[in-house]
């Protein structure tokens, strides 16, 4: 094997310089119970290994210097399964439910370039909407799916078919990124939808905006928003973030409010979260208490317990899961 790797190292020393690849992944598995309670009192119980935090990642990403202060860039990045069930696949309230793929990569994947100019990439990307609740999130957004999403519909976590832009850095802390979405069907601009974010970060303090367009049908759109804040006060960080989507033919809109502190401790940090919203006039809440303790820089421990309520249908949800984390 070493001699193979050398053998290779002599090639590329008289063929040219190879881009600069980099592996990672993480690999991100728990035992998980979660309990539903029905309206007429009967109760189901599910256990399962499944991913609980991040979810599990396998990536290679790179880039090329050409010159004059450009490059290009690229990442594939997939959602390989661990436990032997189905790939997870980013969805719009719980962006790592275990369910069937539909799509060859899971997370972001892309070709693109960047210099002076900023960055420009094509490909599969979380959206702008989802970075700006995601930022604001204080138990990793994913946690069983006990955030924002699960309250109030947002944007779609992964945009196939998309153009991304990242403007240049004009002003110190300050970001702003563009997305266009394709839906790819007939009729045109169905499912077609425009992201844009604008984020803002000086020190201990940080707020940020995300704004979606999307063509719901060939007659319809939906409007949704996105502004959340932090603070790091030493001892702990609070947040808070605020949704609201609206589609043009509906007479109510759907709103979620999200709050969240993060207490770190040695090597534990504690995450507390609690959120509120409504769905076609339907109100449900949302809590999780999740800690984590650091075995390296590398690996965790995590522990999550958290509940939802659908007051409409009155029907609760209660979950924990004991996990393990490794990134490398």
């Amino acid at each position: 094997m070493k001699k193979t790797l050398v053998a290779i190292a002599a090639v590329v020393a008289t063929t040219g310089a190879m881009a600069d690849v980099t592996i990672f992944g993480i690999v991100d598995q728990a035992y998980a119970t979660t309990s539903t309670t029905a309206a007429d009192g009967a109760k189901t119980t599910t256990n399962a290994i499944k991913p609980t935090y991040t979810g599990n990642e396998l990536g290679f990403k790179g880039s090329e210097d050409l010159g004059n202060g450009m490059a290009a860039d690229f990442q594939i990045h997939f959602g390989p399964t661990v436990d032997g069930g189905n790939s997870p696949v980013a969805s719009q309230t719980t962006p790592y439910t275990v369910s069937g793929s539909s799509a060859p990569t899971n997370y972001q994947s892309w070709v693109g370039l960047k210099g002076d100019f900023g960055s420009l990439r094509v490909g599969q990307f979380f959206s702008p909407s989802f970075f700006n609740n995601a930022t604001y999130d204080t138990v990793g957004y994913t946690a069983f799916g006990y955030n924002a999403g699960a309250v109030n519909g947002t944007s779609a976590t992964l945009l196939a078919n998309t153009i991304e832009y990242n403007l240049p850095s004009l002003v110190q802390g300050l970001t702003v990124s563009l997305s266009n979405n394709q839906g790819e069907t007939a009729g045109a601009s169905t499912g077609n939808q425009n992201n844009a974010r604008i984020n803002y970060a000086a020190g201990a303090f940080s707020v940020g905006y995300a704004a979606a367009n999307i063509n719901t049908s060939a007659t319809t759109t939906t409007a949704q928003n996105s502004l959340g804040f932090s603070y790091d006060l030493g001892m702990a960080k609070i947040a808070y973030y605020t949704t609201s989507s609206k589609l043009s033919t509906a007479t109510t809109t759907d709103t979620g409010n999200v709050y969240g502190v993060s207490i770190p401790y040695d090597a534990f940090t504690i995450g507390l979260q609690s959120s509120t919203g409504t769905v076609s006039s339907v109100s449900t809440s949302a809590s999780l208490v999740q800690v984590m303790y650091a075995l390296s820089k590398r690996t965790k421990l995590i522990f999550q317990q958290g509940m939802t309520d659908v007051s409409g249908s009155k029907v609760a949800t209660a979950g924990s899961a004991l996990g393990l984390w490794h990134s490398f």
